[in-house]
């Protein structure tokens, strides 16, 4: 299984949510979301494709282990996910093993859908507001992922998202990363 995504900058997002319901769109409850990442020791932020990354997601009270392993491109990854009952022990196995933490996303999301689409929208402390697109697909060929992320982002143009708005190959982390550094400079 692969998740294909497509992500953007959200410019107005009441907007877009009433947009979304008159596709008939309900949302979940909101959903505050701690992400502790991990990447392999020696391997620099932004890690290359194919770099398995760990993630360990406080989810209101749910705590989730994912691996992640970009394809194609960031937005293009294979996904295996469980619920575990402590994080703070596989954040300690996974130090263990060798891999070193990212910086931390702090965010509150809120989901919906439209047919066989994932609709998140996020708030995330530090960078501001965002929309994604996600599918779950089976294709192993990276073209026909990279058609299904055109037509992911043509339907975010249906909400009025702009090309100005996207953003290819920003991860949460990344993007948190990147804007220290420019502080730094």
């Amino acid at each position: 299984m692969y998740e294909v995504e497509v992500k953007a900058h959200l410019q107005n997002r009441k907007e877009v949510i009433k947009r979304l319901k008159t596709f008939g769109c309900k949302f979940s409850k909101e959903l505050h979301q701690v992400d502790r990442i991990f990447l392999p020791e020696g391997i620099p932020l932004p890690e290359p494709l194919g770099t398995p990354v760990f993630r360990v997601r406080k989810e209101n009270e749910k705590v989730l282990f994912t691996l992640k392993i970009t394809q194609s491109g960031r937005q293009d990854c294979i996904e295996r996910e469980l619920e575990i009952l402590d994080g703070s022990m596989m954040v300690e196995i996974v130090k263990h093993i060798k891999f070193y933490e990212i910086p931390i996303v702090d965010k509150k999301r809120i989901k919906t859908h439209v047919g066989d689409i994932e609709i998140v929208l996020d708030t995330v402390k530090g960078l501001g507001d965002f929309i994604e697109a996600e599918k779950i697909v089976t294709a192993k060929n990276p073209e026909k992922r990279k058609k299904i992320q055109r037509e992911l982002f043509d339907f975010l143009g249906t909400l009025g998202i702009g090309e100005k708005d996207r953003v290819y190959e920003g991860k949460y982390p990344i993007m948190l990363w990147e804007k220290r550094m420019k502080k730094k400079k």
